[in-house]
Protein backbone atom coordinates (compact mmCIF):
# COMPACT_ATOMS: atom_id res chain seq x y z
CA UNK A 1 0.00 0.00 0.00
CA UNK A 2 1.31 3.40 -0.96
CA UNK A 3 2.14 5.73 1.92
CA UNK A 4 0.13 8.94 1.79
CA UNK A 5 1.60 12.33 2.57
CA UNK A 6 0.22 14.74 5.10
CA UNK A 7 -1.00 16.91 2.25
CA UNK A 8 -3.09 14.04 0.85
CA UNK A 9 -4.67 13.38 4.24
CA UNK A 10 -5.58 17.05 4.60
CA UNK A 11 -7.22 17.08 1.17
CA UNK A 12 -9.23 13.93 1.91
CA UNK A 13 -10.49 15.36 5.22
CA UNK A 14 -11.34 18.70 3.62
CA UNK A 15 -13.19 16.90 0.82
CA UNK A 16 -15.37 15.07 3.33
CA UNK A 17 -16.17 18.40 5.03
CA UNK A 18 -16.87 20.09 1.70
CA UNK A 19 -14.13 22.72 2.17
CA UNK A 20 -12.09 22.05 -0.96
CA UNK A 21 -12.22 24.48 -3.86
CA UNK A 22 -13.69 23.41 -7.17
CA UNK A 23 -10.29 22.96 -8.83
CA UNK A 24 -8.82 20.96 -5.92
CA UNK A 25 -11.91 18.78 -5.71
CA UNK A 26 -11.68 17.96 -9.43
CA UNK A 27 -8.00 17.01 -9.15
CA UNK A 28 -8.68 14.84 -6.08
CA UNK A 29 -11.49 12.97 -7.85
CA UNK A 30 -9.16 12.27 -10.76
CA UNK A 31 -6.55 10.85 -8.37
CA UNK A 32 -9.16 8.75 -6.56
CA UNK A 33 -10.20 7.17 -9.86
CA UNK A 34 -6.62 6.26 -10.77
CA UNK A 35 -5.11 5.47 -7.31
CA UNK A 36 -6.67 2.47 -5.42
CA UNK A 37 -4.67 3.15 -2.21
CA UNK A 38 -5.90 6.73 -2.04
CA UNK A 39 -9.46 5.55 -2.65
CA UNK A 40 -9.13 2.97 0.17
CA UNK A 41 -8.06 5.66 2.62
CA UNK A 42 -10.96 7.80 1.49
CA UNK A 43 -13.37 4.93 2.21
CA UNK A 44 -11.85 4.46 5.69
CA UNK A 45 -12.34 8.15 6.46
CA UNK A 46 -15.96 7.98 5.30
CA UNK A 47 -16.76 4.96 7.50
CA UNK A 48 -15.04 6.49 10.52
CA UNK A 49 -16.98 9.69 10.08
CA UNK A 50 -20.26 7.79 9.82
CA UNK A 51 -19.52 5.83 13.03
CA UNK A 52 -18.66 9.00 14.95
CA UNK A 53 -21.91 10.64 13.90
CA UNK A 54 -23.91 7.67 15.22
CA UNK A 55 -22.48 8.10 18.73
CA UNK A 56 -24.77 9.81 21.28
CA UNK A 57 -23.96 13.46 21.93
CA UNK A 58 -22.98 14.35 25.48
CA UNK A 59 -22.64 17.75 27.07
CA UNK A 60 -19.28 18.76 28.43
CA UNK A 61 -19.14 18.88 32.26
CA UNK A 62 -17.87 22.46 32.18
CA UNK A 63 -16.65 25.17 29.87
CA UNK A 64 -13.00 24.54 29.01
CA UNK A 65 -12.50 27.94 27.36
CA UNK A 66 -9.67 29.84 29.04
CA UNK A 67 -10.36 33.38 30.12
CA UNK A 68 -7.82 36.17 29.67
CA UNK A 69 -6.97 36.03 33.36
CA UNK A 70 -6.42 32.26 33.27
CA UNK A 71 -4.25 32.57 30.19
CA UNK A 72 -2.16 35.29 31.84
CA UNK A 73 -3.08 37.97 29.32
CA UNK A 74 -2.80 41.43 30.87
CA UNK A 75 -4.39 44.62 29.56
CA UNK A 76 -2.07 46.84 27.55
CA UNK A 77 -0.77 49.91 29.34
CA UNK A 78 -1.16 53.33 27.70
CA UNK A 79 1.94 54.98 26.30
CA UNK A 80 1.79 57.85 28.76
CA UNK A 81 1.71 55.57 31.82
CA UNK A 82 5.51 54.90 32.08
CA UNK A 83 6.28 58.61 31.62
CA UNK A 84 3.81 59.71 34.29
CA UNK A 85 4.99 57.01 36.69
CA UNK A 86 8.64 58.04 36.24
CA UNK A 87 7.77 61.72 36.75
CA UNK A 88 5.86 60.93 39.96
CA UNK A 89 8.75 58.84 41.31
CA UNK A 90 11.32 61.52 40.44
CA UNK A 91 9.29 64.27 42.10
CA UNK A 92 8.90 62.12 45.23
CA UNK A 93 12.65 61.46 45.44
CA UNK A 94 13.45 65.15 45.01
CA UNK A 95 10.91 66.05 47.69
CA UNK A 96 12.57 63.67 50.15
CA UNK A 97 15.98 65.14 49.29
CA UNK A 98 14.74 68.70 49.96
CA UNK A 99 13.34 67.67 53.36
CA UNK A 100 16.65 66.02 54.25
CA UNK A 101 18.63 69.10 53.14
CA UNK A 102 16.46 71.45 55.21
CA UNK A 103 16.72 69.14 58.22
CA UNK A 104 20.54 69.04 58.05
CA UNK A 105 20.98 72.78 57.40
CA UNK A 106 20.46 74.00 61.06
CA UNK A 107 22.94 71.47 62.45
CA UNK A 108 25.56 72.45 59.87
CA UNK A 109 25.10 76.18 60.57
CA UNK A 110 25.35 75.60 64.33
CA UNK A 111 28.57 73.60 63.98
CA UNK A 112 30.31 76.41 62.05
CA UNK A 113 30.80 78.83 65.06
CA UNK A 114 31.89 75.91 67.23
CA UNK A 115 34.57 75.00 64.69
CA UNK A 116 36.03 78.51 64.98
CA UNK A 117 36.58 78.10 68.72
CA UNK A 118 37.32 74.38 68.76
CA UNK A 119 41.07 74.85 69.29
CA UNK A 120 40.88 76.90 72.53
CA UNK A 121 38.21 75.23 74.64
CA UNK A 122 37.69 76.93 78.03
CA UNK A 123 40.94 78.90 77.65
CA UNK A 124 39.56 80.66 74.57
CA UNK A 125 36.55 81.82 76.59
CA UNK A 126 38.88 83.45 79.18
CA UNK A 127 41.13 84.99 76.53
CA UNK A 128 38.26 86.85 74.84
CA UNK A 129 37.57 89.27 77.80
CA UNK A 130 41.33 89.76 78.31
CA UNK A 131 41.80 90.80 74.69
CA UNK A 132 38.85 93.19 74.97
CA UNK A 133 40.33 94.71 78.15
CA UNK A 134 43.71 95.19 76.47
CA UNK A 135 42.08 96.88 73.51
CA UNK A 136 40.12 99.16 75.82
CA UNK A 137 43.26 100.02 77.83
CA UNK A 138 45.26 100.83 74.70
CA UNK A 139 42.52 103.13 73.41
CA UNK A 140 42.10 105.01 76.73
CA UNK A 141 45.86 105.37 77.48
CA UNK A 142 46.48 108.30 75.04
CA UNK A 143 43.50 110.17 76.48
CA UNK A 144 44.80 109.78 80.03
CA UNK A 145 48.25 111.03 78.97
CA UNK A 146 46.70 114.07 77.27
CA UNK A 147 44.74 114.94 80.38
CA UNK A 148 47.82 114.58 82.58
CA UNK A 149 49.78 117.10 80.47
CA UNK A 150 49.26 120.69 81.76
CA UNK A 151 49.51 122.33 78.31
CA UNK A 152 46.64 120.28 76.92
CA UNK A 153 43.19 121.81 77.07
CA UNK A 154 40.19 119.65 77.83
CA UNK A 155 38.35 121.24 74.93
CA UNK A 156 40.95 120.04 72.43
CA UNK A 157 40.91 116.48 73.67
CA UNK A 158 38.36 114.21 72.03
CA UNK A 159 38.05 111.06 74.11
CA UNK A 160 37.81 107.96 72.11
CA UNK A 161 34.74 105.82 72.59
CA UNK A 162 35.29 102.52 74.29
CA UNK A 163 34.21 99.47 72.38
CA UNK A 164 30.73 98.42 73.27
CA UNK A 165 30.57 94.82 74.51
CA UNK A 166 27.11 94.52 72.94
CA UNK A 167 28.55 95.25 69.50
CA UNK A 168 31.17 92.55 69.99
CA UNK A 169 28.47 90.14 71.09
CA UNK A 170 26.43 90.94 68.00
CA UNK A 171 29.52 90.44 65.81
CA UNK A 172 30.33 87.07 67.36
CA UNK A 173 26.70 85.87 67.35
CA UNK A 174 26.00 83.34 64.58
CA UNK A 175 23.68 84.32 61.78
CA UNK A 176 20.21 82.84 61.91
CA UNK A 177 19.94 79.59 59.98
CA UNK A 178 18.02 79.72 56.71
CA UNK A 179 16.65 76.69 54.91
CA UNK A 180 18.53 76.16 51.63
CA UNK A 181 15.43 74.83 49.84
CA UNK A 182 12.47 77.25 49.85
CA UNK A 183 9.06 76.04 50.91
CA UNK A 184 7.64 76.94 47.49
CA UNK A 185 9.88 74.35 45.83
CA UNK A 186 8.71 71.66 48.25
CA UNK A 187 5.06 72.51 47.61
CA UNK A 188 5.68 72.41 43.86
CA UNK A 189 7.38 68.99 44.06
CA UNK A 190 4.57 67.64 46.23
CA UNK A 191 1.97 68.90 43.77
CA UNK A 192 3.89 67.41 40.82
CA UNK A 193 4.16 64.01 42.53
CA UNK A 194 0.45 63.93 43.36
CA UNK A 195 -0.67 65.11 39.91
CA UNK A 196 1.59 62.73 37.96
CA UNK A 197 0.68 59.81 40.22
CA UNK A 198 -3.02 60.54 39.89
CA UNK A 199 -2.82 60.84 36.11
CA UNK A 200 -0.88 57.56 35.87
CA UNK A 201 -3.48 55.75 37.98
CA UNK A 202 -6.33 57.27 35.95
CA UNK A 203 -4.74 56.29 32.62
CA UNK A 204 -4.19 52.70 33.77
CA UNK A 205 -7.68 52.37 35.23
CA UNK A 206 -9.30 53.72 32.06
CA UNK A 207 -7.26 51.37 29.88
CA UNK A 208 -8.22 48.34 32.00
CA UNK A 209 -11.91 49.22 31.91
CA UNK A 210 -11.97 49.65 28.13
CA UNK A 211 -10.02 46.41 27.65
CA UNK A 212 -12.42 44.45 29.84
CA UNK A 213 -15.41 45.92 28.01
CA UNK A 214 -14.00 44.83 24.66
CA UNK A 215 -13.17 41.32 25.88
CA UNK A 216 -16.77 40.61 26.98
Amino acid sequence: MKTLSFRDVEQLSANLDGKLSQADSTRLKTRLASDPSLRAVMDDFSRTRAWLRKLPARRAPRNFTLTRKMAGVKPPLPRTYPILRFAAALATVLLVVTFAANALAPSMSASAPMAAYSGGGPAAATEAPTAAARSLESSIAPTLEALATPQASPKNVAPEQAPNPGDQARTLAPAPSVHPIPLAWQIGLLAAALICGGLAWLARSTSEKSWRAKSK
